[in-house]
């Protein structure tokens, strides 16, 4: 129809009314153009906004996964510190409580640090979606700030290597059989696990005298040392990322 009027009056020579039907036609084309950019905009501002509520949720699930962590470390520091303790004491006067000490200062706690959402970001190549520059580099800074505390909680130290090579095989059996760790999923489906408070093994004293000896044998003070030094520098960097977690999350929070 349009065309047509056109023709029309450029055929009349109504070039005023050829003017008008042109900037009919413009005006259309910029009013069109702008609508799609303003739904590509919010559509952006909405990814942007699911993608910074994903790692909020993130970072809360991060924090109860840490905090579980520190109360899992502190729980292995105790065990270590009691087997400590007991170093300073006559061989002749330890038994079945030293050898689990002694092994359950050994246990680790392996997990990854949940980014799944920030991993996504950036192998989709969204970084821009999230178009506030401030809050990409708080991600950035973030995940960039924590990859070496990460590295400690991961690392282990040798102390475990020798108990678990020098300890009978007889008595690590029975303490993993009867001092296992609990494990319950909280409600995001992750283990929380943790340390019994209090068991007893099935060892005789022939087993448990010759168990005793070959970890007094083994001169583990030091490696228990560096484990005890392992497990604090844990259980303080867990709580570090704790808190810049908490910290990023409330500036998130004010911006949304």
């Amino acid at each position: 129809m349009l065309l047509r009027s056109i023709t029309k009056h450029v055929r009349d020579q109504n070039w005023f009314a050829v003017f008008l039907d042109f900037f009919i036609v413009v005006a259309g084309i910029l009013i069109a153009f702008q609508i799609t950019n303003w739904n590509d905009a919010r559509k952006e501002e909405q990814a942007a906004r699911v993608y910074v509520e994903r790692i909020r949720d993130d970072l809360m699930a991060n924090r109860e996964d840490l905090q579980q962590r520190a109360i899992y470390f502190s729980q292995t520091r105790d065990h270590a510190l009691s087997a400590l303790a007991a170093l300073d004491r006559p061989p002749e006067t330890l038994g079945k409580d030293f050898l689990i000490d002694v092994y359950q200062a050994t246990q680790a706690l392996p997990r990854t640090f949940g980014r799944d959402t920030y991993d996504e970001i950036i192998s989709a190549g969204e970084t821009n979606t999230i178009t506030d520059t401030s809050i990409r580099k708080m991600f950035a800074n973030f995940y960039r700030g924590i990859e070496a505390p990460l590295a400690i909680l991961s690392q282990t130290v040798h102390y475990r290597e020798i108990i678990r090579s020098k300890m009978p095989y007889k008595t690590q059996a029975a303490i993993r059989a009867d001092c296992a760790e609990s494990s319950t999923i909280n409600a995001a489906g992750e283990p929380i696990i943790s340390f019994p408070d209090k068991c007893e093994i099935d060892l005789d004293m022939k087993e448990t005298l010759k168990s005793v000896s070959a970890i007094i044998d083994a001169d583990i003070r030091d490696a228990l040392v560096r484990r005890i030094s392992d497990l604090d520098n844990k259980i303080v960097m867990s709580r570090r990322i704790i808190e810049r977690a908490e910290a990023l999350d409330a500036h998130l929070e004010e911006r949304l």
